[in-house]
């Protein structure tokens, strides 16, 4: 008898490999934004704009990106007249003023610095909400 691995060793390891690379890559395409719509219309850009302008004292804005769950939303909007904000709201965006506002850059290590800020800043916000903005700006935002 040889000291080798079998066939079936064999067949049963790259089995058990196939289902861990499968598993690592299920893992890598999840993010923490699954839970969180980020859809965004052409009529809610343009609805949106001047109302945003007004709230931030500014010329004019772009709104370029929505994060919405329940009942908040967190846009992040361009300016000519400032740094670029993430605004967050807890309502609609045409009838309520932001509650807060987030600009600036970030780093990927500050992901759970960032989410805590959020959680204070914006009293009540959904925890997956803050943690897809936390995670957006840390780990997306600079790629």
């Amino acid at each position: 008898m040889g000291g080798g691995i079998s066939t079936t060793s064999l067949a049963s390891m790259r089995t058990l490999f196939a289902f861990l690379l499968l598993a690592a890559c299920s893992q890598a395409s999840a993010t923490s934004c699954n839970a969180v719509s980020q859809a965004l219309t052409n009529v809610q850009r343009i609805a949106w704009a001047p109302v945003l302008a007004k709230q931030l004292k500014v010329s004019s804005a772009s709104v370029n990106q929505s994060f919405a769950l329940a009942d908040w939303r967190i846009i992040y909007v361009e300016t000519p007249d400032t740094d670029s904000p993430f605004l967050f709201f807890h309502g609609d965006p045409l009838s309520t003023h932001f509650i807060t506002l987030w600009a600036g850059a970030a780093r990927s290590q500050e992901e759970g610095a960032i989410k805590a800020w959020v959680i204070k800043n914006a009293p009540g916000i959904p925890e997956p909400l803050a943690a897809c903005f936390a995670w957006h700006v840390t780990k997306v935002r600079n790629r």
